[in-house]
């Protein structure tokens, strides 16, 4: 497995390219709108955390509810999407105690994004409680980017949430942990443009073997009660991902609260002196 800078224009064998100052025995957060958008989308870099020697914790924020694609499945669907998705993530090699389902009800996420929703509960609290609990270094973000609601609605609680468990605030919810670094991870859609260059939206990437690819294949197979919906796009999507005898999964670095560089304005306000 290879990682890659689009930027830098390098590949490496490290995994600190896309988590930098990686040590061995972190633990990744994986953040899945729907219980199959970790392996459509990040599944090469679940199986890099492990052979990295860190730890992966899939979060499902969605229940399933909205999955079913014949009317008998809807009594049954949300159950059976949960063990497709211990069966699914097991094949990854993650097991069940670092599977973490919200059940909150498909397309309706961003109803839940804020702390307190009148009338039902947000899952800020909840969120932050297992991010400290787990001691949670990294996370794994969905795209934004036209792909679905409930994708931009957990994006928004990644980049606007999470970054409040390294906070010393909500004492209750555990010791505060900090979240060093940030990725996006594309399921369907493309990355919004990047300005750097018109083509490219992603500035990072993996390129995974043909086994490991065969390994994310098979845990997607796993997810039975979806075959109708992944047979039409799933099959012709992943062979868009070949590179020569290598598959594509593709990044965007996420950088938050960025301090403020004073120095530019620095400088313009010692020319509008010099003009004076």
């Amino acid at each position: 497995m290879d990682f890659v800078d689009f930027r830098a224009a390098s590949r490496t064998k490290d995994i600190g390219l896309l988590f930098p100052g990686w040590t061995t025995g972190e633990r990744v957060a994986f953040f899945s709108p729907h219980d199959d958008d970790i392996a459509l989308g990040a599944g090469y870099l679940v199986l890099a955390v492990a052979a990295a020697g860190g730890v992966a914790d899939v979060v499902v924020f969605c229940r399933g509810d909205a999955g079913y694609s014949t009317v008998e499945e809807k009594e049954t669907i949300v159950s059976t999407r949960r063990a497709e998705a211990l069966a699914a993530y097991a094949l990854l090699g993650v097991p069940t105690e670092n599977i973490h389902f919200f059940d909150l009800p498909d397309l309706s996420l961003m109803t839940y994004v804020n702390r307190h929703v009148p009338g039902a509960g947000g899952v800020l609290d909840k969120m932050l409680r297992l991010l400290r609990g787990r001691r949670v270094s990294r996370a794994v973000l969905p795209n934004p980017n036209l792909e679905n609601w409930d994708h931009t609605a957990v994006f928004n609680l990644g980049v606007y949430g999470a970054p409040q468990a390294g906070d010393p605030i909500l004492a209750d919810l555990g010791e505060p942990f900090p979240i060093r670094t940030f990725l996006a991870y594309a399921v369907w859609s493309d990355f919004e443009p990047a300005g750097w260059v018109s083509s490219v939206r992603a500035d990072a990437g993996i390129l995974a073997t043909r086994e490991e690819e065969a390994r994310v294949t098979k845990a997607l197979a796993a997810f039975g009660s979806q075959a109708r919906v992944m047979a039409a796009t799933v099959a012709r999507e992943r062979d868009k991902r070949r590179f020569e005898d290598r598959f594509l999964e593709l990044y965007r670095r996420v950088e938050l609260r960025l301090p403020v560089d004073y120095n530019p304005y620095f400088e313009l306000l010692n020319k509008m002196k010099t003009r004076s």
